[in-house]
């Protein structure tokens, strides 16, 4: 396959310029489109929506939208290679239209990328690619929204944007997040410990946490559903997401002999990249295999995730206390809630602390497990299954996205 000279291999702006009249951005913005620097591919694991993917769809409903994909990986080893992926960067067209409004831009990159001057010419020719087409598109006031402090600090100067925005998704201990932070106009942080940490280096710093797809997780639609079949008849006490460095197995296995007449039930990748469980959790975890009543799922596709959810008796957030956890703010909380049933999660994640009304936070092992009997004998009538669902519905990411922008809007924020 030949190469294409970069300026060809963009292909036109018809796309874009299609974008920028369907629909017509919103009126009263402070900006004409949005484009978005994504730690995530578009399809980053199958149909797995992650937060900025979330951001991205809101905010094309909004105005014309592109969301610049990471940089292609060429290491073989690396969890985000793959094959089809590297050589569509390499020689497919930049931009393709995702959804309407929504364009995904592709990164061209070099092999060896870790060295510098490589890593400048790749940028040096990606974002002049981005100029031209916000360019030849009419775009005059574009938004900004980063969320990828990894030698993606030059976007900031790649194009005269109206408002810059980091938002910042969890733990990262980059100098070039703080320069960021000091550049940007609004920050975000989805827990109160990244805004605690961030407000020191921008006073414009704001809590804007993870949300939750309501027409993925319907509860209504959820319980006319069927019971999947691979899960056992009685109690169930569940969890999903990817079994990583960042999961408590050792937990989940107390767990699982505390409650041997009930059943644990692990839903998704068991990885075996750099997050891949190790040490004591990667011990655990082979012991859990053979447990008579564990089960791991393996990955299931997004729409068939509200079905496990609805049949969990229990929900867990089963997390080690390390800097990652103690910032982050799990996707799964809000899916959980969308459902109404109770949630057994470590005290150590923000989300623990701000809604510990309506979930059961443990401190320890033990307290872990007496918090699982709790929740276990909760009434399905008790008070906070009604309150879970209010509080789904206000992290919606539509709702979520009104809340930023109108934090952007304010005076002394947007420029």
């Amino acid at each position: 396959m030949a190469v294409r000279p970069d300026a060809d291999a963009m292909g036109t702006t018809s796309d874009l310029q299609t974008a920028s009249r369907t629909p017509k951005g919103r009126l009263g913005l402070p900006f004409d489109c949005a484009v978005i620097i994504s730690p995530f591919f578009w399809n980053f694991r199958d149909d797995m929506w992650q937060t900025t993917h979330n951001i991205a769809i809101q905010l094309a409903q909004r105005v014309p939208t592109i969301l610049v994909e990471p940089p292609a990986a060429w290491d073989a080893r690396s969890e985000q290679f793959r094959l089809l992926r590297l050589m569509t960067s390499l020689f497919g067209r930049r931009a393709r239209r995702a959804r309407p409004n929504l364009l995904v831009f592709r990164r061209r990159t070099l092999p060896v990328g870790r060295l510098d001057a490589v890593r400048w010419f790749d940028t040096r020719r990606n974002t002049a690619a981005l100029r031209r087409y916000l360019a030849r598109a009419g775009f005059r006031r574009p938004l900004l929204w980063h969320s990828f402090p990894y030698w993606s600090e030059s976007w900031i100067d790649a194009v005269d944007y109206a408002i810059t925005v980091y938002h910042c998704l969890d733990y990262s201990p980059r100098d070039e997040e703080a320069r960021i932070i000091r550049r940007a106009d609004v920050v975000f942080g989805v827990s109160e410990t990244l805004v605690d940490k961030h407000r020191a280096l921008n006073p414009r710093t704001y809590l804007l946490p993870n949300g939750v797809d309501l027409e993925l997780f319907d509860r209504r639609r959820a319980t006319t559903t069927p019971r999947p079949n691979d899960l056992p008849e009685g109690r169930t006490i569940g969890f999903v997401g990817s079994i990583n460095c960042h999961v408590d197995l050792e937990l989940v296995e107390t767990l699982a002999q505390r409650f041997s007449l009930d059943h644990v039930i692990l839903v998704g990748r068991v990885l075996d990249n750099e997050t891949a469980p190790r040490g004591p959790q990667a011990e655990a975890l082979t012991r859990l295999r053979s447990q008579r009543n564990v089960r791991l799922l393996g990955f299931k596709a997004s729409p068939e995730l509200p079905a496990y959810m609805n049949s969990f008796d229990v929900c867990l957030v089963p997390f080690l206390a390390n800097p990652f956890n103690q910032e982050c703010d799990p996707l799964k909380f809000y899916q959980y809630l969308a459902f109404g049933k109770p949630v057994v999660t470590t005290a150590g994640v923000p989300v623990a602390q701000r809604y510990r009304d309506i979930c059961y936070p443990a401190v320890s092992h033990e307290d872990f497990v007496r918090q699982t009997a709790v929740a276990l004998a909760e009434p399905a009538d008790a008070p906070q299954r009604a309150r879970r669902l209010t509080v789904a519905e206000g992290h919606s990411w539509n709702a979520l996205v009104e809340q930023a922008i109108s934090t952007i809007a304010r005076p002394g924020n947007a420029p």
